[in-house]
């Protein structure tokens, strides 16, 4: 579906005589009508390998232009963070991605800067730039739905800026120090991965006083490997269940992670 929908989003361009960007943000709504799918598509949730996706692109500097139905914001997006959008579904995903080596290794800085004092990592580059990117987005797709989800060190970002504004806020074996966790916070952590261990004591007190909260939003993985470094990366997503979705929905039902078909409160 998607190359039909880039294929109608050109057509479009051309029948209209606007550029291809200009027909990103008129299209949707004559596709839908077109497909007689509008009324049914709400795209609520995250799978694991589109999680997967999203984070690898996070860490390309020529992301793909496309992933599934999902547009590449150039404009927006950048070294440390990416943004997809899904017109069709007027949705945004926000990837940020975990530290990287480019520039001498200076992005360790902030990781360094972060277990010094949590606090004081809102005040680093890295930070600043992934609140840019952010604050951006929000204005510009102001009513869509968003989700956010990252890696490692930007596992720190996304609890910062996770809000009610967000659909969902998933991290993948993320640097956590005694955060505090939202009720649209999801974390993926492998049981072996040294970098989320700081995670766990709160989990084991989350499972304690709320112990439904706390299976639904904190899935960890058996580790595989017994090999910290294997065990840190993306790919322990391919361990769960492909059809799981991970994340909260609309409507009367609050989706957190299930087959696609069978969502659980």
């Amino acid at each position: 579906m998607g190359n039909e929908w880039v294929d109608f989003v050109k057509k479009f361009s051309k029948d209209n005589g606007i550029s291809y960007v200009q027909a990103l943000k008129f299209a949707s709504k004559p596709y839908r009508e077109l497909k007689g799918k509008g009324k049914n598509m709400k795209g609520s949730g995250l799978t694991p390998p589109e999680i997967k996706q999203f984070l690898q692109a996070s860490y390309e500097e020529k992301a793909p232009t496309q992933i599934n139905n999902y547009i590449l914001d150039e404009e927006l997006s950048n070294l440390y963070g990416k943004v997809y959008v899904n017109e069709i579904l007027k949705k945004v995903i926000l990837s940020f991605r975990g530290t990287g080596m480019e520039n001498l290794g200076t992005d360790w800085i902030n990781n360094l800067v972060f277990l010094a004092n949590s606090s004081a990592y809102k005040l680093t580059p890295r930070f600043r730039t992934a609140l840019k990117m952010y604050d951006l987005a929000m204005k510009k797709y102001e009513s869509y739905k968003f989700e956010l989800v990252s890696h490692s060190q930007s596992g720190i970002i996304t609890n910062y800026l996770c809000s009610s504004k967000v659909q969902n806020c998933i991290a993948v074996n993320p640097a956590y120090k005694n955060a505090n966790l939202n009720n649209n916070e999801y974390i993926i952590r492998s049981a072996g991965d040294l970098v989320s261990k700081l995670v766990a004591p709160k989990r084991v007190l989350n499972s304690v006083l709320y112990p439904k909260w706390s299976k639904k939003h904190m899935i960890t993985i058996d580790d595989k490997t017994g090999n910290p470094i294997t065990e840190h990366k993306v790919d322990i997503l391919d361990r769960l269940n492909p059809n799981m979705v991970i994340g909260r929905g609309v409507g009367k039902k609050k989706i957190v992670f299930g087959d696609k078909n069978t969502y659980v409160n």
